[in-house]
């Protein structure tokens, strides 16, 4: 690849590039449920991975990774054994079911391909005003260890993109890694510039060789993704291991991923789990979500059920979805951790309040049977028709539904309908 401080070009791992690339990739990159904030959080912090709700697992030892399933089953228990549905007529059909013994809640299907980490396509400035700066490939404390690059990216935080471009052209072109990175990022997300991404990966290719971990992180998706230069999976694994030597949290979740696979990387569980623990530690919501999977299977580490549940717990807490709705499964039935049917309706709250199927759908059983909570048919009625509008189904729940008075079935449409709003 020729570089030259003149010409430029990268690429940012956009969410329509990916899910375009999707069909032919053997690792899913496409991020089909979290959609970026439009007001991303600032430089500093690292950039979040998008997450699936279906509950993306890993299979027992196979190497290759899968396509995640789109629907889990419902079962009467949590077992080794495959799930089965629940009968329809398991449960009381009136207008205030009497709650039965608390079924178990079932962990969804197994469905193995996590997200790649990635950050979101920046998006275009607008035309007025002053823009909120997009998540940066670069961090607030490599700028400050970068000299004079400080202040380009205290311009570029303040949307003065033309200001930021003008004051890293110089230290960039004098091989400052910092402001070198910097102008990558701004010929990718096309702030004051036309967006270009092969100028982009220009200047990321500069800041990488130069020892830049974002820029290795920035450059390696690139790679993997084939926006700008020729895709090439080896590079892109091979820039995620420089990355990660120099401590990036993402860029050590996706090599973990790459080693889990076993295709441009060795098949190897135990050196994917122990990326995934310092990643963890880091405060990667993905990577503790991962290796909670990981310790709850024994795949490169020993099976540690109440390991994976601590892990599923620190993701839940970070705001990952599927951890959560994983955490309240696990609190629900008591699996490594203490049974807590109230804490785990709680977490299916908090999950369904954002638009998880699943979590909506064991929410909906909880009330439907008074688990945990107050039983309430209108409230469970609605979480079942809106896990059912977004895919999920359950036999159990349209019988429940079915037999409640007319007046509480009307009562449930029309907060369905309301929802987000009340």
């Amino acid at each position: 690849m020729m570089r030259s401080p003149g010409v430029a070009v990268v690429v940012f791992l956009g969410l329509s590039a990916l899910a375009a690339n999707a069909q032919d990739a053997p690792i899913v990159l496409t991020p089909p449920y979290a959609v970026p904030d439009a007001t991303p959080p600032p430089a500093a912090a690292e950039p979040r991975a998008i997450v699936n709700p279906p509950l993306p697992r890993l299979k027992p030892p196979t190497g290759a990774v899968a396509a995640p399933a789109t629907n889990a089953p419902v079962a009467d228990s949590v077992a080794e054994t495959p799930a089965t549905e629940t009968p329809a007529g398991s449960a009381p059909l009136t207008s205030a079911p009497s709650p039965p013994e608390a079924p178990a809640l079932p962990t969804p299907a197994p469905a193995d391909r996590p997200p790649m980490a990635s950050t979101p396509e920046p998006p275009a400035p607008p035309a007025g005003g002053v823009p909120t700066p997009t998540p940066a490939a670069v961090t607030a404390g490599d700028a400050e260890s970068a000299g004079g690059a400080d202040l380009a990216y205290g311009a570029f935080q303040r949307g003065l993109y033309l200001s930021a471009f003008g004051l890293a052209i110089p230290r960039a072109e004098a091989g400052d890694t910092a402001a070198q990175t910097l102008i990558g990022l701004i010929y990718e997300g096309g702030y004051g510039v036309p967006r270009d991404y092969e100028e982009a990966a220009n200047w990321y290719g500069f800041a990488a060789d130069g020892g830049d971990r974002e820029a290795q992180f920035a450059l390696g998706m690139m790679y993997l993704e084939g926006r700008g230069i020729e895709r090439d999976r080896t590079k892109a694994a091979d820039y995620f291991e420089e990355s990660a030597a120099s401590g990036k949290s993402a860029a050590m979740y996706n090599l973990a991923l790459l080693y889990l696979e076993g295709q441009v990387r060795p098949h190897d569980p135990a050196r994917a789990a122990e990326l995934l623990r310092q990643a963890a530690e880091a405060g990667s919501s993905d990577a503790q979500y991962v290796l909670a999977q990981l310790y709850d299977e024994g795949r490169g580490v020993g099976r540690d059920r109440t390991v994976a549940t601590h892990w599923f717990a620190e993701a839940a807490r970070l705001g990952h979805i599927p951890a959560q709705v994983e955490y309240g499964i696990r609190l629900f039935n008591g699996i490594g951790v203490d049974k807590d049917e109230e804490a785990a309706a709680a977490w299916f709250k908090r999950a369904a309040d954002v638009g998880s199927p699943i979590a909506q759908n064991r929410l909906a059983r909880i009330l439907a049977t008074g688990s945990g909570t107050d039983a309430d048919p209108v409230e469970a009625a609605k979480w079942h028709l809106l896990a059912t509008k977004a895919g999920k189904g359950d036999d159990f729940l349209d019988a429940f539904v079915d037999g409640l008075p007319e007046d509480q079935r009307q009562a449930a449409v029309a907060a369905a309908q309301r929802w987000p709003a009340d």
